[in-house]
Formats: C-alpha cells, structure tokens, sequence
C-alpha cells in the first residue's frame, strides 16, 4: 500500500486539462476560484498548479461546469 507522501507526490501534479478547459471557456483563476467557493484565486492558482489538492466537491462542479469526466480533468496526465 502506498504511503501518504508516496501519493501526495503522485496525485498533486498540475492540472493540465483542467487549465485547457479553462482557457478554452474563458475563464479566469478568480472566476474559478469563485465557482467552487474559495476566497481568492491564490487559492485556486496553488490548486490548479499542483501545490494544493483539490477537494472531491470542487472536483466534481468543475466536471460539471466543463462537462467532463473527473478522471479526464484531474487524473489523466
């Protein structure tokens, strides 16, 4: 079973295809940052670049927002 850190270093990359989709619908990081409830978009910025982790509710209204799968936005690489 692999280890906290192990998977941290795994699953925190930049999100790629969530910044694709962004640009692509013309979305700015303080719109983002606004839709799935987070204060300012530092907070989003650290998210989209991988620093953060992105909460599973936050996930899921993006793939709702772009109409995308989850696994696509945040898991393929």
């Amino acid at each position: 079973m692999a280890d906290k850190k192990e998977l941290k270093e795994k699953l925190l990359r930049p999100k790629t295809h969530v910044r694709q989709e962004r640009l692509a619908h013309e979305y700015s990081t303080s719109e983002m940052a606004a839709l799935i409830g987070l204060k300012n978009r530092r907070q989003y910025e650290q998210k989209e670049k991988g620093k953060a982790p992105f909460h599973d509710y936050e996930m899921l209204i993006i793939a709702h927002e772009f109409k995308k799968s989850i696994m696509y936005l945040f898991y393929e690489y």
